[in-house]
């Protein structure tokens, strides 16, 4: 079989694996990236894409915001709906941006991630190989073999950005799935659901037998909606709970739900996939290795938005694979300092939204944050401004805060 030398690998050509590629293009590093599939490929996911998304697209090479902003199927969403178990609704509205009336979007991957992966096509040290998919993977002190079904590869560092069942991370690394920190997802498309707000706001409506999950209905272009559930997988084994089922309970019976769905027709079938949540520190290096966005399980525990940790973690790896090669390093050692990076940027806003989550399994408490929400102005805002910035919201769990805001 034919083998070939690559200074990184990076296996995975989602927004984790693109975005680190993307941020070597400026060097010259001979990079591969290889992916199971071929573009453009569904991904099952939600598809609302974050303001820290798009913050996070701001700082890939300018022709990657540029080809985002071409994307014609995507819809600008503006704020979010939460429903409590007792169908109250919270509406908040998000910042306008200093320049631009624009909080987030709604995209399916399919374009999201094609356009990623058109930008890798603009450089030439970047070489793609679609329907690869990966078979093995070994390490030794001078280098890392992978194998394909086709073609053998050799690299002095490899990035496992290939999701929650990656072979990068099964192989290398010491990290087992705990179902008490896996989320399971199923979603699927329907046309003609009605009931969305003027501003396309997206849905989060929890649930009492569903928490400290949730069902979402997200809006998107040409009158399609996303509309999945999400739950810990734990929850889903222990009370032996059919995801499939209690979407279509909820869409047949739910007072909240079923009117909008009178004319509503599901395009395609329902997709299931884990989700692997950051809710507690991980080992995501070692020899010759990092791992990436959901290999490395940095999914918000809270609110199971990815995407803009992808990102960002795919960015931290460009840097520090940087540093490997300006100082001949790839040991287990040196790449602690990765993890360490990874870690100082995000596990704030992870360990903030895990106690989040921990709070979202009391329905009597959700019922009284909502209504106390929608008749105190003060809090609302509070709670909006905690949304999109994370200082705000470290304060607002504080107990003393929580206890003198209930109290007013």
């Amino acid at each position: 079989m034919n083998s070939e030398n690559f200074d990184v690998i990076i296996v995975g050509a989602g927004p984790a694996g693109c975005a680190c590629a993307l941020m070597l293009a400026d060097t010259n590093l001979k990079i591969a990236v290889l992916d199971k599939a071929v573009s453009p490929r569904e991904k099952i996911c939600g598809d609302a894409l974050s303001k820290d998304v798009i913050n996070q697209l701001d700082k890939l090479p300018s022709g990657v915001k540029t080809a985002f902003e071409k994307i014609e199927k995507k819809i600008i969403s503006s704020g979010v709906l939460f429903y409590s178990p007792k169908n109250e609704c919270l509406e908040i509205s998000f910042k306008r941006q200093e320049e631009k009336n624009i909080s987030g979007y709604v995209c399916k991957r399919k374009y999201f991630d094609e356009m990623l992966i058109n930008s890798l096509k603009e450089y030439k040290n970047i070489n793609l190989f679609e329907n690869c998919e990966v078979k093995d993977v070994k390490v030794n002190d001078d280098e890392v073999t992978v194998f394909s079904d086709s073609k053998i590869f050799k690299t002095k560092i490899i990035a496992g950005a290939n999701g929650t069942n990656s072979i990068i991370a099964k192989k290398l690394s010491q990290i087992k799935k705990d179902n008490r920190y896996q989320c399971l997802g199923l979603r699927s498309y329907y046309e003609n659901v009605t009931g969305f707000s003027s501003g396309n706001f997206i849905e989060l409506h929890f649930y009492e037998d569903i928490l400290p999950g949730y069902l979402w209905l997200f809006p998107m272009a040409d009158n399609i909606a996303n509309v999945g559930i999400g739950m810990l997988a734990s929850d889903v084994s222990e009370k032996k709970i059919n995801l499939k089922s209690k979407i279509e309970q909820f869409i047949n019976e739910h007072p909240n739900i079923s009117p909008r769905f009178k004319n509503a027709k599901q395009c395609g079938k329902f997709e299931a996939s884990g989700i692997p949540l950051g809710s507690i520190k991980r080992k995501i290096s070692g020899e010759r290795y990092l791992l990436l966005g959901d290999a490395a399980s940095l999914v918000d525990p809270f609110t199971g938005e990815g995407i803009g940790n992808a990102l960002r973690s795919g960015r931290v790896a460009a840097e520090h694979i940087k540093k490997c090669f300006e100082d001949n390093m790839f040991s287990d050692n040196f790449n602690k300092a990765y993890d360490n990076e990874i870690y100082r940027r995000m596990w704030k806003e992870l360990k903030l939204s895990r106690s989040l989550q921990k709070l979202f399994n009391h329905p009597l408490l959700i019922n009284y944050v909502i209504r106390k929400a929608n008749r105190n102005e003060h809090f609302k805002e509070l709670i909006s401004d905690a949304m999109q910035n994370i200082d705000i919201k470290k304060r607002l769990l504080r107990p003393y805060l929580l206890y003198k805001t209930f109290l007013q």
